[in-house]
């Protein structure tokens, strides 16, 4: 123990943020702050270097450079981290060891880590999720993954609508993720940023893809049982995709289609539709524009738009020679990070269970790496399988790279 462990009662949630960057980490701690009259309290934060501390000092809290260290001195219900994907397991190892020593400090049980928020997409392949999501079980810790498109209020009610009986069978979806990212976020002389450039990490299909894959998954509420991929490198040349297309058959029988590019300038994204990250500008326009579009024998839906096309009941024969019912939903805006927080509180409390558990996330992991070895070997994949391998693999030590320079 560093310093002498002390169990000072409490009755506020005591939550930390690990890794406080202008995308992630910094908006965290805000959301925190803004449920203070719910119980919340943002106890301390935690960033690798020691550098640039002064903005940070804003939040009145302490601030350590040492995940550990933090766990074992500070008496935690959460933690938030917002690092980068490849950190994730060893900064998740690194709380729940500290917890538990400081628990062992104090003598006996005492309430201590309860959950884990960790960021998008967990890990950055299944070997090291497997690992991460079974540590924090075999430690009783909840993990909820930082998947905010299913706490936006856009999400909520597509899913509402796709479920709904009048929207009939569903039949397919195609999503766009398409805009682009300027050179300086890959070409940086800045360490800490080099894994964006790295051919298995920095990728769109890891970073940007996985989202709407997951949003797919959350609101039609089948899971992707086979894909095939092609990507190209040509918008960029790097090591790393730039634009592809994954086809998913889904379980219900249903087919989607998820195009996706970096390096075009275009207002087709999830990011420039919904406009709840207020770091990007509206686009010029009548609009609005559409994202995703799903499809059910009964009716068809726009998103974010919640536009949705039918045949009216004096449409004797439903046909391309009738004409269609242009209805549109509303719904009051709110930021996603912020609700997430806030269920994320209640997690803490043992109130609510994770909306995108760890083991969840995994399915959504699986589909993109199902893709990436689509896209090599230009055959279909099949995401379930890889998943049951992952698990060999961690239950036989088979993990790649385990034992190598050993």
């Amino acid at each position: 123990m560093p310093r002498e462990v002390m169990a000072p009662p409490h009755t506020a949630c005591r939550l930390a943020v690990i890794g406080v960057g202008p995308l992630a980490g910094w908006r965290h701690c805000q959301a925190i702050k803004g449920l203070r009259g719910h119980g919340a309290e943002l106890a301390c934060i935690c960033r690798r270097r020691a550098d640039n501390m002064e903005r940070l000092g804003e939040h009145g809290v302490p601030l350590y450079t040492d995940a550990y260290q933090m766990m074992c001195e500070e008496p935690l219900e959460g933690v938030v981290i917002a690092t980068p994907t490849h950190t994730h397991l060893p900064i998740a190892r690194a709380c729940i060891a500290g917890a538990q020593a400081r628990q062992a400090a104090l003598g006996g049980p005492q309430q201590g880590l309860r959950a884990i928020l960790v960021e998008t997409p967990l890990c950055e392949d299944l070997h090291t999720a497997l690992e991460l999501v079974e540590i924090a079980e075999d430690a009783g810790v909840a993990v909820l993954v930082g998947r905010q498109r299913r706490h936006s209020p856009f999400a909520t009610r597509a899913r509402e609508l796709v479920a709904n009986g009048k929207f009939g069978r569903f039949q397919g979806f195609t999503t766009e993720f398409a805009l682009l990212k300027p050179d300086a976020y890959f070409k940086t002389d800045d360490p800490r940023l080099a894994w964006r450039g790295h051919e298995e990490r920095g990728g769109p299909l890891l970073t940007n893809l996985v989202h709407d894959i997951d949003l797919m998954r959350y609101i039609t509420g089948q899971e992707v049982v086979s894909v095939f991929a092609a990507t190209s490198r040509v918008g960029r040349g790097g090591k790393v995709e730039g634009t592809g297309v994954v086809t998913a058959a889904m379980d219900h029988g249903a087919i989607g289609t998820l195009f996706f590019s970096d390096v075009v300038p275009s207002p087709w994204s999830y990011e420039f539709t919904t406009l709840e990250d207020k770091g990007y500008l509206a686009v010029p326009g009548d609009g609005p524009n559409d994202c995703y579009h799903f499809m059910g024998a009964q009716r068809s839906l726009g998103f974010p738009s919640l536009r949705s096309s039918r045949y009216g009941a004096e449409v004797t024969t439903p046909g391309c020679g009738a004409h269609l019912v242009l209805e549109r939903e509303g719904v009051v805006c709110a930021d996603p990070i912020e609700v997430q927080m806030a269920h994320f509180l209640r997690i803490c409390g043992g109130d609510e269970r994770p909306r995108c558990s760890g083991r969840d996330a995994l399915q959504s992991l699986a589909v993109i790496a199902a893709a990436l070895r689509s896209a090599e070997t230009r055959t279909p994949q099949h995401p379930g399988d890889l998943v049951k391998q992952a698990a060999a693999d961690l239950l036989w030590g088979a993990v790649p790279g385990w034992g190598e320079g050993e």
